[in-house]
Protein backbone atom coordinates (compact mmCIF):
# COMPACT_ATOMS: atom_id res chain seq x y z
CA UNK A 1 0.00 0.00 0.00
CA UNK A 2 2.56 2.47 0.88
CA UNK A 3 4.34 1.71 -2.23
CA UNK A 4 1.22 2.53 -4.51
CA UNK A 5 0.24 5.44 -2.82
CA UNK A 6 4.35 6.36 -3.49
CA UNK A 7 3.46 5.68 -7.03
CA UNK A 8 0.38 7.94 -7.14
CA UNK A 9 1.65 11.01 -5.73
CA UNK A 10 5.18 10.26 -8.27
CA UNK A 11 2.39 10.24 -10.86
CA UNK A 12 0.33 13.53 -10.06
CA UNK A 13 3.81 15.21 -10.00
CA UNK A 14 4.56 14.33 -13.51
CA UNK A 15 1.18 15.30 -14.67
CA UNK A 16 1.33 18.38 -12.94
CA UNK A 17 4.64 18.94 -14.27
CA UNK A 18 3.95 18.02 -17.77
CA UNK A 19 0.79 20.49 -17.29
CA UNK A 20 2.99 22.99 -16.63
CA UNK A 21 5.01 23.13 -19.36
CA UNK A 22 3.08 24.53 -21.67
CA UNK A 23 2.54 27.77 -19.26
CA UNK A 24 6.39 28.08 -18.94
CA UNK A 25 6.67 28.00 -23.20
CA UNK A 26 3.92 30.50 -23.90
CA UNK A 27 4.21 34.14 -23.22
CA UNK A 28 1.28 36.59 -22.18
CA UNK A 29 3.00 39.70 -24.28
CA UNK A 30 4.31 38.06 -27.87
CA UNK A 31 7.99 38.29 -28.53
CA UNK A 32 9.39 41.77 -29.68
CA UNK A 33 12.13 41.19 -32.67
CA UNK A 34 13.75 44.46 -33.70
CA UNK A 35 14.11 44.28 -37.64
CA UNK A 36 15.91 47.17 -39.29
CA UNK A 37 14.11 48.93 -42.28
CA UNK A 38 15.73 49.29 -45.67
CA UNK A 39 15.49 52.83 -46.80
CA UNK A 40 15.77 52.82 -49.99
CA UNK A 41 16.89 56.08 -50.54
CA UNK A 42 19.66 55.50 -47.96
CA UNK A 43 20.52 52.17 -49.81
CA UNK A 44 20.94 53.75 -53.07
CA UNK A 45 22.70 56.91 -51.46
CA UNK A 46 25.50 54.27 -49.89
CA UNK A 47 25.71 52.55 -53.11
CA UNK A 48 26.39 55.50 -54.75
CA UNK A 49 29.14 56.97 -51.99
CA UNK A 50 30.54 53.07 -53.18
CA UNK A 51 30.65 53.70 -56.78
CA UNK A 52 32.00 57.41 -56.30
CA UNK A 53 34.60 56.05 -53.82
CA UNK A 54 35.66 53.41 -56.20
CA UNK A 55 35.62 55.72 -59.18
CA UNK A 56 37.95 58.08 -57.00
CA UNK A 57 40.78 55.58 -56.31
CA UNK A 58 40.20 53.99 -59.79
CA UNK A 59 41.55 57.58 -60.78
CA UNK A 60 43.85 58.15 -57.91
CA UNK A 61 45.21 54.53 -59.45
CA UNK A 62 45.23 55.90 -63.11
CA UNK A 63 47.05 59.51 -62.00
CA UNK A 64 49.77 57.41 -60.32
CA UNK A 65 50.21 55.46 -63.28
CA UNK A 66 50.47 58.74 -65.68
CA UNK A 67 53.66 60.19 -63.58
CA UNK A 68 55.52 56.84 -62.24
CA UNK A 69 58.59 56.35 -64.84
CA UNK A 70 61.79 54.20 -64.56
CA UNK A 71 64.30 56.30 -66.48
CA UNK A 72 64.80 60.41 -67.55
CA UNK A 73 63.32 58.89 -71.38
CA UNK A 74 59.91 57.87 -70.11
CA UNK A 75 58.71 61.64 -69.03
CA UNK A 76 57.80 64.42 -71.28
CA UNK A 77 56.26 67.54 -70.17
CA UNK A 78 52.80 68.56 -71.26
CA UNK A 79 50.61 71.57 -70.98
CA UNK A 80 47.86 70.42 -67.61
CA UNK A 81 46.21 74.02 -68.51
CA UNK A 82 44.64 74.52 -71.72
CA UNK A 83 46.89 77.79 -71.73
CA UNK A 84 49.70 75.99 -71.13
CA UNK A 85 52.59 78.95 -70.03
CA UNK A 86 50.18 81.59 -70.62
CA UNK A 87 49.32 80.70 -67.29
CA UNK A 88 52.66 80.57 -65.46
CA UNK A 89 54.59 77.55 -64.44
CA UNK A 90 51.49 76.02 -62.96
CA UNK A 91 49.96 75.26 -66.61
CA UNK A 92 52.44 72.53 -67.28
CA UNK A 93 53.30 69.37 -66.01
CA UNK A 94 55.37 66.06 -66.43
CA UNK A 95 53.98 62.77 -67.14
CA UNK A 96 54.72 59.06 -69.04
CA UNK A 97 55.12 59.88 -72.59
CA UNK A 98 52.99 56.29 -72.54
CA UNK A 99 50.06 57.86 -71.01
CA UNK A 100 49.45 60.83 -73.20
CA UNK A 101 46.42 59.59 -74.58
CA UNK A 102 44.99 59.24 -71.52
CA UNK A 103 46.32 62.50 -69.81
CA UNK A 104 44.87 64.47 -73.27
CA UNK A 105 40.74 62.28 -72.21
CA UNK A 106 41.42 63.67 -68.83
CA UNK A 107 42.31 67.46 -70.20
CA UNK A 108 39.10 66.84 -72.33
CA UNK A 109 36.74 67.18 -69.85
CA UNK A 110 37.95 70.77 -68.88
CA UNK A 111 36.24 73.60 -69.75
CA UNK A 112 37.59 75.97 -72.57
CA UNK A 113 38.17 79.28 -71.37
CA UNK A 114 40.21 82.63 -72.42
CA UNK A 115 43.46 82.55 -72.11
CA UNK A 116 45.35 85.66 -70.70
CA UNK A 117 47.36 87.65 -73.91
CA UNK A 118 50.63 88.36 -73.59
CA UNK A 119 53.73 86.25 -74.06
CA UNK A 120 54.18 82.69 -72.12
CA UNK A 121 55.87 82.48 -68.79
CA UNK A 122 59.63 81.64 -69.24
CA UNK A 123 60.32 80.91 -65.19
CA UNK A 124 60.84 77.71 -63.82
CA UNK A 125 59.02 74.75 -65.71
CA UNK A 126 58.48 77.35 -68.44
CA UNK A 127 61.94 78.09 -68.75
CA UNK A 128 63.92 77.36 -72.18
CA UNK A 129 66.21 74.92 -69.66
CA UNK A 130 63.49 72.82 -68.31
CA UNK A 131 63.53 69.48 -68.82
CA UNK A 132 60.92 66.48 -68.12
CA UNK A 133 63.36 64.54 -65.29
CA UNK A 134 62.64 60.86 -63.41
CA UNK A 135 63.22 61.34 -59.77
CA UNK A 136 62.30 58.78 -57.32
CA UNK A 137 60.50 57.28 -59.91
CA UNK A 138 58.13 60.16 -60.66
CA UNK A 139 57.85 62.38 -63.61
CA UNK A 140 59.23 65.89 -62.73
CA UNK A 141 60.22 69.39 -64.48
CA UNK A 142 63.72 69.81 -63.97
CA UNK A 143 64.38 73.70 -64.06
Amino acid sequence: MKFKIKEIILLVCALGALGLIPVFLSKDQPIEVSVPVLDLAKLEAKEAKQQKAAAESAEQAKMHRMISCTVNEDCIIVDKDPCGCLVGPQGVTAINAAYTLDFNKLQSNLVAKACPEGEPSVERECSPSAQPVCLENVCRIAY
